[in-house]
């Protein structure tokens, strides 16, 4: 596996260096379960009302909650109250796919019109390893790569050890890692069964909106996976997971949201640009990553409700304006983002 440096999706991860200042909210307690075992917890307030509590994660964790993943997956799906979210990830996709050959055209347009926005990603090789983007569209890109999820990973891991055994950081690190292997299952299940044609295949062959071959055999498959692999965008299920982790560990920077999802944006727009997904790829992947996102971080939060007696609500720590703006004939929809 080659690695890649995702300079966007740092942003992420700038307020760890906020959190070093805050360690007089973490506590520690012990609890004996039983004559010989201790069970260390750390108590972490998220909100004036919600403190939330850790347990010192295994390593084993990172691939023992899999199976689980998969199967609380299914269960989320047929929940009562996750049906119109499935309603709505279904109904997007089949309202999207007449159009997507039109949106693609559109966005590979629109991309040739902005300034180091290649339709291929490109890297600059430091030590025989592709590392360094060589534009903004190569850096927006890995944004869903699995090599992001593992260098976030890899930096809360880091930040875990170094910050006094911080049981938060340290279960964020496990998840990620978790969650990059429970949504590769499901993707990869998912992309095997549609078989539909990824646009820069679809395009050398002619197909609009891309060819569907339901089920196509392994080796085929494994020989020409273009034209089989790109319902539901992997990418974007991977992004979604890692984001909805870091939101659920960390809720109370605010930002997290607005930020990953207007690079969810880009990361959507340049998958499309750069003919590697239709935009109907998008909604079963926002879906699946959000959902076993979501159970993965869960689990390994108790969470506590504190006395709320005279209790002032926090103010949201930013304000969000929105804008529309003319761009090249193009009308476009803006957001402002005020901390």
């Amino acid at each position: 596996m080659r690695l890649k440096h995702p300079f966007l999706f740092v942003l992420l991860i700038t307020f760890i260096t906020q959190a070093q200042t805050a360690t007089d909210s973490l506590k520690l307690s012990s609890a004996l379960t039983d004559s010989t075992k201790v069970v260390k917890q750390q108590w972490v307030q998220v909100d004036p009302n919600t403190t939330y509590i850790f347990s010192k994660p295994r390593t084993i964790d990172l691939i023992r909650y899999v199976p689980s993943d998969l199967y609380q997956f299914g269960v989320s799906l047929t929940r009562k109250e996750n049906l119109k979210w499935d309603a709505l990830a279904l109904g997007t996709t089949l309202a999207t796919i007449p159009y997507d050959q039109k949106i693609l055209e559109d966005a590979i347009d629109f991309g040739d019109r902005l300034g180091g926005w290649d339709e291929s990603p490109r890297y600059k090789r430091v030590l025989g390893l592709e590392f360094f983007p060589t534009s903004v569209s190569s850096g927006v890109y890995y944004l869903g790569n699995g090599n992001t999820t593992l260098f976030l990973s890899g930096f809360f891991y880091i930040k875990g050890l170094i910050n006094r055994q911080d049981y938060r950081a340290l279960n964020t690190s496990s998840e990620l890692v978790e969650a990059l292997l429970s949504v590769g299952v499901t993707t990869q299940t998912f992309k095997r069964i549609t078989g539909r044609q990824s646009p820069i295949a679809a395009l050398e062959t002619g197909y609009d909106g891309g060819h569907w071959t339901p089920f196509p055999s392994f080796s085929a498959f494994g020989k020409h996976t273009p034209y089989y692999d790109a319902m539901p965008s992997g990418h974007m299920a991977t992004f979604m997971a890692t984001l909805v982790i870091i939101a659920t560990n960390y809720p109370e920077y605010k930002w997290i949201k607005p930020v990953g999802y207007s690079l969810g944006g880009l990361l959507a727009f340049s998958m499309v640009s750069n003919k590697v997904h239709w935009a109907s790829d998008y909604p079963v992947g926002i879906l699946i990553g959000y959902m076993i996102g979501k159970n993965i971080a869960k689990r390994r939060i108790t969470v506590k409700k504190n006395n709320t007696v005279g209790m002032v609500p926090k103010k949201p720590r930013y304000d969000v304006s929105y804008s529309l703006n003319q761009f090249y004939n193009t009308q476009l929809a803006g957001v402002t983002i005020k901390f």
